[in-house]
């Protein structure tokens, strides 16, 4: 068994290392061999393995997600967990709102430096990754540094009224994740309130790892690129939406739906 959860880049166990073998036993090149470490020659191999499949662009940009691993798996003898191991039951999200948590990018960069911290990212997808994105430009797109951000308009927004005066599926906190979604990507150890500032965000963090792979691949954490809802990439689904109009970014015209599934 492999877990997707601990197939990283820039990250050495022995699930990188059944990934590097499977590679090898294709016939990719890693010419460190299976050292247990997910590092550029791994990525190498694994854009190139893409790239034999008819992948282009960022499908094959050797971040694995679910879907490709899964196919790698099937082809090479191991089954692939894509379930995140801090998920928690839907029913146990709850929607009290922060107090006292100020409004901006000083206090949103904190505790988004406190989620990679939690999770495992790295630094860098606060200050920025190689093609620009980071989680600041992700949470000023989606609720303009508001950690009580709530999205009570767009195809989200289902459900019964939750404590907080919103349905249960709208979007909230800083990085506007859905109740299925902070479940499902719960960071163990961490509250289980959807707008806790770190948990939510450490939700966010933890849905890119497993659906892209790496936060270079979502268009609305690129502020080199115009905002854009979290979008599907080689197969994954989308989560999060995009603010209410009352704080949606300039240029930004329609909410959009980005349930799992």
């Amino acid at each position: 068994m492999v877990a997707l959860s601990h197939v990283r880049f820039g990250r050495r166990n022995d699930e990188d290392k059944a990934v590097q073998k499977a590679f090898i036993g294709v016939g990719a090149d890693i010419p460190a061999g299976a050292t247990g470490f997910f590092g550029e020659q791994t990525r190498s191999a694994y854009a190139a393995w893409r790239r034999m499949l008819g992948f282009t662009d960022s499908a094959a940009d050797g971040f694995p997600g679910c879907s490709s691993l899964t196919e790698l798996g099937a082809g090479c003898g191991f089954v692939v967990d894509c379930h995140h191991p801090g998920a928690i039951a839907k029913s146990s999200v709850r929607f009290s709102r922060n107090l006292g948590v100020a409004v901006g990018e000083a206090t949103a960069r904190t505790f988004a430096e406190q989620a990679c911290d939690r999770t495992g990212a790295p630094r860098s997808w606060v200050t920025g990754v190689g093609n620009g994105a980071h989680l600041l430009t992700l949470m000023s797109r989606e609720s303009s540094y508001q950690p009580n951000a709530v999205n009570p308009d767009d195809v989200n927004a289902t459900g019964p009224v939750q404590s907080d005066g919103a349905r249960l599926n709208c979007s909230r906190g800083y990085a506007q994740v859905i109740s299925v979604t902070s479940a499902e990507n719960h960071q163990a150890g961490m509250s289980d309130r959807i707008y806790d500032s770190v948990a939510n965000i450490s939700a966010a963090i933890n849905y890119i790892w497993r659906r892209y792979g790496d936060i270079s691949r979502v268009q609305q954490a690129n502020p080199r690129r115009g905002p854009a809802p979290y979008r599907r990439r080689e197969g994954h689904a989308r989560v999060g939406t995009v603010p209410r109009s009352g704080i949606l970014p300039q240029g930004s015209t329609q909410p959009r739906d980005h349930r799992d599934g």
